[in-house]
């Protein structure tokens, strides 16, 4: 006979179901996540947390904004009823990128940071607010409960037919600053498009689509989330990569899928589009850490830059400045 010492047998079929409810607590469930995940990713799939998820389970939290530091940029009307975070550059280069943050919309983490650092690099950014009057994951729940069927609903009401007029509204908004936009269908370089894209975890799902549309000349994808398009939209990722068009670097973390890690999706990008790929991983890193990483870790800042240098350096080369005379 099998000794169970205080009845821990009877216990353990409701483990997984209190363990569930622990995180779900809201001040000691995101971080209790986010601390399990990084060290024991394993015991949140034996819980059955999560489910579907725009992020992984050892992802970042949510980083409050950083109003530690004065931003260059300010917030702008682009007309359509979409407003965005505008940063302009020292002196006008006709090149622009659109910044698309993260589930944590407008005013979460890094995000304006990045727009002010591209900026900087020459390049007018643009950061719409997609969701809308700074709406973001925390009003559906948050990312403990991101498989939540009100989470699911909020974000699939975002669908790409919502996105690409308000893409669409920035392109032309950059057009006033005489930043040419594609001036056909056809794929980069056969036009004087300059229009670049960059999106983070959600937002690079945004940036693959806007990919597939000639809307824009390249593009950049940090801690990828592409899951959203099979999760949310029952497009398999590897359909939405196959119809991707335009220059691509892709920005890994280490907990991040593997055909990102391993070239999968950069091969089928390249047989299929006929455009550079180029890969940068951050093995050390966990998902989120561009914009959501703490400032705090010596490390995770130093990928930060890293990441950071990687994105202008890609997009100096892909997005050189235009010169309407040449």
């Amino acid at each position: 006979m099998v000794c169970c010492p205080f009845g821990f047998c009877l216990w353990l079929p409701f483990l997984p179901a209190l363990f569930k409810l622990l995180i779900s607590l809201p001040l000691v469930g995101p971080p209790l996540k986010s601390l399990i995940g990084a060290v024991f990713p394993s015991l949140l799939k034996w819980a059955g947390v999560g489910g579907g998820s725009c992020c992984t389970a050892s992802a970042w939290p949510k980083l409050e904004a950083d109003d530690q530091r004065e931003t260059t940029g300010e917030m702008v009307n682009l007309g359509n009823g979409v407003s965005a975070y505008v940063s302009t550059p020292a002196k006008p280069t006709g090149r622009c990128v659109i910044v698309c943050y993260d589930i944590f919309g407008i005013s979460g983490g890094r995000c304006k940071t990045v727009c002010d650092l591209l900026a900087a690099e020459g390049f007018l950014a643009i950061m719409p607010d997609l969701f809308g009057d700074g709406d973001n994951l925390d009003n559906h729940g948050g990312l403990v409960n991101i498989g939540s069927d009100e989470c699911v609903a909020w974000i699939k009401s975002h669908a790409w037919s919502d996105i690409q007029p308000k893409i669409t509204t920035a392109v032309a908004y950059a057009r006033t600053y005489g930043v040419p936009a594609a001036n056909s269908t056809l794929r980069p370089p056969f036009n004087d498009n300059r229009i670049a894209i960059v999106g983070f975890c959600w937002g690079a799902w945004v940036a693959a689509k806007a990919s597939a549309t000639g809307l824009v000349r390249a593009a950049v994808h940090c801690h990828p989330s592409w899951q959203i398009s099979s999760w949310i939209f029952n497009e398999p990722e590897v359909e939405m990569a196959s119809r991707i068009r335009t220059a691509t670097l892709l920005m890994p973390a280490g907990d991040d899928k593997d055909a990102y890690r391993d070239g999968t999706y950069a091969r089928i990008i390249q047989k299929n589009g006929g455009v550079p790929v180029e890969l940068a991983d951050f093995p050390r890193m966990r998902h989120g850490f561009i914009l959501r990483g703490s400032a705090s870790d010596p490390t995770v800042m130093e990928d930060v830059s890293k990441a950071c240098r990687e994105m202008a350096s890609f997009l100096h080369k892909h997005v050189p400045p235009f010169d309407p005379d040449e």
